[in-house]
């Protein structure tokens, strides 16, 4: 992957220099380390490039350890610390010998150190990454979106990310505090580059079929800062038809020409927009979700046309798209700001009215764009917050079991070691010295082990690369990542090896050199139980969140809907009043492809999208107003998509609306005990002219308009051709195979484009099945993760679990020989030594259990429809942690009980 660039700030000294500069600094510091921190400082102070400078420090530190190694630096460093560097050097190497001696200990040690790490190296990574969106804006708290609150006649709240295009221009006037302000709109249009030829007329030459452009004004690049190669943001986007391009687009459009000579260049937009590039700006950086290349001044849509086309004069149409983003002034707060706001829209809007009760503008803070998934725009990528937070959550675990796997591998190794350390204490070892021999040994499987993690990284980004965003990438050379890693190096070894060595290292001379020290509750197996306990019951809790996860997602892809969703390719066409009576001749061209059997023209598919319009109805006492759910299709809808009519009939096909067919849950709001009782009943909703009361004519049967997130909304499908732009294809079954389906997709396209010859919005067909499973695309997502760190959880607690058995059937194994001597059988000695560490995990699965539950039940709220947390889901968890406990500490046993009894009582 490719570097990720970022500012390189000279704020002061690196933290690690301080604290070199306070360890080192004392009197018996010879002067050439002295001179060689002065030397360091030098580097930092003459402000070098960050990639030079980064490899200087580094240097830097070799410097100031290389004279350590001296003979009078070393024995000043062995006065004040009570350690020789010659010593460490000896640890080091004493550590590697016995890492190359017990080569399946170490092997063991290290792999599961490091897919521990590497497992915690990758979500720092993608964690960090999300969590660094936009802050290398300068003032980015003082940054704001102004978002539009609603309110439905059920008391819902909802938010949107726009407000309506006459708001910014009056609030920019009339609320005190905003030091900027800049109105937006973002278009979805395709764009042709204007080349001149021999200094002739320019000509359309070449043409992109899609673009998000960012129709704005010159405020924006007051409010968001950008580095201009070329104008400057007082200067462009201040009359109209001007466009400012960021290089790469600019690149893209012009090639590899000086930038001088891309000014003054035409961009057509949407074949009718007609612009001139006046500044050139570079290309944020990748953790934005402000991706706009194309920038046209906002005084480019001020004629009649393209005002009507914008909607800029209409105060009761609120759409994403239209946005309005705010610097606040210094020491001026985002609630005095939304004080002003409720005065402001009584003074512009109705309050009266039944759409405009509970109308609300709030200030977004520019850091929550990324994250808040309730105010959705159709440019930014939001992530689930609660979901990085749980990645970090398992980053954790992972590194704790690991390191508690290799505190109970190094705890069973010890007794190799009893006479090395008594031999040693008797030769004048303190026990500090001891601690720091056994940290160092640690330290040096831990190096190896990140050495290891780190070869891991590519591999495993690549085996997850659909839940990695596009623009992520990373430099394993990057000062933050590597500071990550010495950091996660320094906490391991730490974690790791402090215990056993205080453990090892108490052992007294006598003891240790008669070979009599005790391992029991003083020798800590108390606690090394405890930290295998604690394992399983991690393993536990991801068993049964893989369990349950997996069976929410089977339900919620399994699930009947209440419509067909195979066979379906649905597809939009251009919605411009120019391009939208065409439809009807790609209908007739698509129906005379032999493998189609259907089309059908709506506003969405089932299941895609949605709009709601507030409808009233009389029963002859009260007045029932409800928000509902809105679809305007043709008459083959029904039929298509396989909807139920359990009343009355199917709509006909109208260019405006002359009846309505409801769904059950709407008949059922409205009072009617049966649906048969609704047909020719009248509902009155607000159509392009005012109120209009029209017929019930149908009901169908529930069926989902959004995902099981959700509960089933109230409904009226309606005929309104004229506005209809989603059509949607059914492919005869029989023979759906890839290649016959691209050929079916190869015509379709043939006729689009034979239509709709512009190109103004780009032949994009999607599989409906596959537009309903992506509704679930996040849980599928963290699915997949947890299953992930499941096996890596329960591979690394097997570890564990291998360690502590091999630790116990060390220690009896003069037992093991007597009680075969006595006459028990192996698999009475099986049961014996296995029956412990069973004990273990079924206390692990009592203690798991009702945590999982919890977690996963308050992870279930989420949908409307879920599945229940049955009983068996807990006994298989159970099954799959004993049988994995069974066959780790079988092989173990199994060895202590089929040797030979004579070679058992000779153990020392």
């Amino acid at each position: 992957m490719a570097d990720k660039k970022s500012t390189n700030t000279n704020s002061g000294p690196p933290v690690w220099a301080t604290w070199l500069l306070s360890s080192f600094s004392d009197p018996n510091t010879s002067e050439e380390l002295q001179g060689d921190l002065l030397e360091m400082y030098d580097y930092w102070s003459a402000g070098l490039g960050k990639s030079k400078a980064k490899w200087k420090y580094i240097y830097a530190v070799f410097r100031l350890l290389r004279p350590l190694a001296r003979k009078k630096d070393s024995e000043n460093y062995q006065k004040t610390y009570g350690i020789s560097p010659g010593m460490l050097k000896s640890y080091f190497k004493i550590g590697a010998r016995n890492l190359l001696k017990n080569k399946g200990y170490s092997a063991i040690n290290i792999f599961g150190l490091a897919i521990g790490v590497s497992a915690c190296i990758v979500i720092y990574l993608l964690v960090s990454f999300e969590l660094s969106y936009e802050n290398f804006q300068p003032d980015k708290e003082r940054i704001y979106r102004v978002t539009s609150g609603f309110q439905n006649s059920q008391g819902v709240r909802s938010q949107n990310a726009g407000l309506s295009a006459p708001m910014p221009e009056h609030i920019r006037k009339e609320i005190t505090g905003l030091e900027s302000l800049a109105a937006c709109h973002v278009w979805n249009t395709n764009t042709t580059v204007a080349y001149t030829k021999n200094g002739k007329n320019p000509s359309k030459v070449w043409k992109n079929d899609q673009s998000q452009v960012l129709i704005c004004e010159a405020e924006y690049f007051q409010i968001f800062k950008y580095e201009w190669l070329l104008g400057s943001a007082q200067s462009c986007l201040q009359a109209p038809n001007e466009v400012v391009l960021t290089q790469s687009e600019a690149e893209k459009y012009f090639g590899a020409i000086p930038l001088q000579q891309v000014l003054g260049k035409r961009l057509y937009f949407s074949d009718s927009l007609i612009t001139t590039v006046s500044g050139i700006v570079k290309d944020l950086p990748s953790n934005s979700d402000f991706k706009f290349k194309n920038f046209i001044s906002f005084k480019s849509i001020q004629t009649k046309a393209w005002r009507k086309e914008f909607q800029l004069d209409e105060w009761t149409n609120t759409n994403s798209s239209s946005m309005a983003f705010v610097k606040v002034a210094n020491k001026v707060t985002a609630s005095q700001i939304d004080k002003q706001f409720p005065a402001f829209l009584n003074k512009y809007l109705d309050t009266k009215d039944e759409w405009n009760k509970g109308r609300t503008l709030d200030l977004q803070p520019l850091s929550d764009i990324h994250y808040n998934q309730e105010i959705k725009d159709n440019f930014s990528r939001q992530v689930h917050l609660p979901s990085l937070y749980a990645l970090m959550g398992i980053a954790v675990f992972l590194l704790l079991i690991a390191a508690i796997n290799f505190i109970n591998l190094a705890t069973a190794q010890s007794i190799n070691r009893i006479k090395e350390i008594g031999v040693r204490k008797v030769l004048g070892s303190s026990r500090k010295s001891l601690i720091i021999q056994f940290l160092c040994e640690t330290f040096v499987i831990t190096f190896a082990a990140v050495l290891l993690s780190l070869s891991f990284i590519e591999p495993i980004l690549s085996a997850f690369e659909k839940f990695v965003p596009q623009e992520f990438s990373f430099s394993i050379l990057d000062p933050k990542l590597l500071g990550f890693v010495a950091l996660i190096a320094a906490l391991t070894s730490l974690l790791s090896g402090l215990y056993p060595a205080w453990v090892i290292s108490s052992y007294t001379p006598i003891a240790s050199l008669k070979n009599q020290v005790s391992f029991g509750r003083n020798g800590g197996v108390l606690l090394r139980k405890s930290l295998i306990t604690f394992q399983f019951v991690a393993s536990q809790i991801f068993i049964l969140g893989t369990i349950i996860m997996a069976a929410q997602s089977r339900f919620m892809l399994n699930k009947d809907l209440g419509f067909n969703k195979d066979a379906i390719i649905h597809f939009q066409t251009d919605w411009h009043d120019s391009e939208i009576d065409k439809k009807d001749i790609l209908i007739q061209k698509l129906r005379q492809i032999p493998e189609i059997e259907n089309v059908s023209i709506g506003t969405t598919p089932a299941l895609r999208g949605y709009s709601t319009n507030r409808v009233s109805y009389h029963d002859g006492k009260n007045e029932i107003k409800l928000d509902v759910h809105r679809r305007a299709v043709d008459e083959n809808y029904i039929p298509m998509f396989g909807l139920k009519l359990v009343a009355g009939r199917n709509i006909t096909n109208s260019d405006t609306a002359k009846e309505f067919v409801i769904n059950q849950t709407y008949a059922k709001m409205l009072g009617f005990k049966k649906p048969e009782d609704a047909i020719g009943k009248m509902l009155t909703y607000s159509g392009g002219k005012g109120d209009i009361n029209l017929p019930i004519v149908g009901v169908v049967s529930d069926f989902h308009l959004q995902s099981l997130h959700t509960p089933i909304k109230p409904l009226y499908i309606l005929s309104e051709n004229k506005y209809e732009n989603a059509i949607n294809v059914k492919v005869r079954t029989g023979g759906n195979s890839g290649k016959e389906l691209n050929n079916v997709i190869g015509k379709m396209e043939v006729a689009y484009k034979e239509v709709f010859t512009t190109g103004a919005v780009e032949f994009s067909p999607l599989f409906f099945n596959e537009t309903v499973g992506k509704f679930y695309q996040k849980e599928q997502r963290l699915s997949q993760i947890l299953n992930t760190a499941t096996g890596v959880a329960i591979l690394i607690s097997c570890m564990g679990l291998f360690g502590l058995a091999a630790f116990v059937t060390r220690q009896r194994t003069k037992e093991i020989g007597i009680r075969k001597v006595l006459g028990s059988t192996a698999s009475q000695i099986l049961v014996l030594l296995s029956r412990d560490f069973l004990r273990l995990v079924v206390l692990s699965i009592f203690i798991a259990s009702p945590i999982a539950y919890l977690l996963m039940k308050q992870w279930l709220q989420d949908f409307a429809y879920r599945v229940d947390i049955s009983w068996w889901i807990f006994a298989l968890a159970a099954g799959v942690s004993i049988v994995v406990a069974i066959l780790t500490v079988g092989y173990q046993s199994l060895r202590a009980a089929l040797l030979n009894p004579v070679e058992s009582l000779k153990v020392e």
